[in-house]
């Protein structure tokens, strides 16, 4: 089940069209057609979203045809493929090709946050350090809701993942994988929607620099996560958030020394896939 937020737009007067306006002219009041379009597309987007929403039209499912979408939101077939477009680029549809092909529901992820992200930070001139810095902010308070909501299974599943870690710390590819996939199980033991989109996007966006600890730092970090685990096994949101502040903190410190120009790098738009 989808959990897109969308607001619902208002109705907007008709305007003309760049066909029907005078040659040459720009009456007071009358916007730019382009303009006039781009709100439109915005508008039809928010309506598609609550369609999907409201309806619980599933992943996979093929959305409506061309034809059925400008006869369900009556805009002009520009306005319709913009607003579209738009929708693909936040992941809320995915567009497939050929005889059998058309705009289909899809789930937003974490990438798609990750995306806008780091397009708005490239425009504010942040450093991958200040996005650390964030990081640090941040993740505490999931690791303490973690510590107060884990179940025995998610402890289970931190556990796994740390001796997965341990037998692979030799292997950089084969250990920053596991290393993801115990962070996103901890902002999925933390049971905040929110953390699963953020957390992973951030910690992405940081990995794009070009920081690739060692071997020696990747058991430093391996140690603070297994301190992490207990606290969040014993259910202790304060020792929760003192492991991973301590655990960043030391990670920050680290990387100051060992890769100071990595950490001066503006974040970058592209792909965090």
């Amino acid at each position: 089940m989808h959990s897109i937020g969308y607001e619902s737009g208002r109705g907007m007067k008709h305007t003309l069209t760049e066909n029907q306006r005078p040659a040459g002219r720009n009456p007071v009041g009358m916007t730019a057609p382009r303009k006039d379009r781009e709100k439109g597309a915005l508008k039809v987007a928010r309506e598609i979203v609550r369609h999907i929403y409201e309806e619980r039209i599933p992943p996979g499912q093929k959305y409506l045809s061309e034809a059925d979408a400008l006869e369900r939101y009556r805009v002009a077939r520009g306005t319709l493929r913009e607003a579209l477009r738009y929708l693909q680029l936040q992941g809320v549809l995915k567009i497939r090709t050929g005889p059998n092909g058309g705009h289909f529901v899809a789930n937003p992820q974490w990438e798609n946050l990750a995306s806008t992200i780091a397009l708005l930070l490239q425009f504010s001139e942040a450093t991958i350090e200040s996005l650390i810095e964030s990081r640090i902010a941040i993740e505490p308070g999931m690791a303490a809701l973690a510590a107060q909501r884990a179940t025995p299974d998610d402890v289970r599943e931190l556990s796994d993942l740390l001796d997965e870690l341990k037998l692979n710390l030799g292997d950089y590819d084969a250990f920053y994988q596991l290393y993801l996939e115990f962070w996103d199980q901890l902002a999925l033991t933390a049971r905040n929607p929110l953390f699963l989109f953020l957390l992973p996007a951030l910690r992405r966006i940081t990995w794009t620099s070009g920081i690739r600890p060692n071997e020696a730092q990747r058991e430093a970090a391996l140690g603070g996560l297994c301190t992490l685990r207990d606290s969040v096994a014993a259910n202790d949101p304060a020792g929760a958030a003192n492991a991973l502040r301590r655990l960043e903190e030391a990670y920050l410190a680290t990387m100051r020394t060992e890769y100071p120009r990595e950490l001066a790098k503006r974040v970058v738009w592209h792909d965090h896939s």
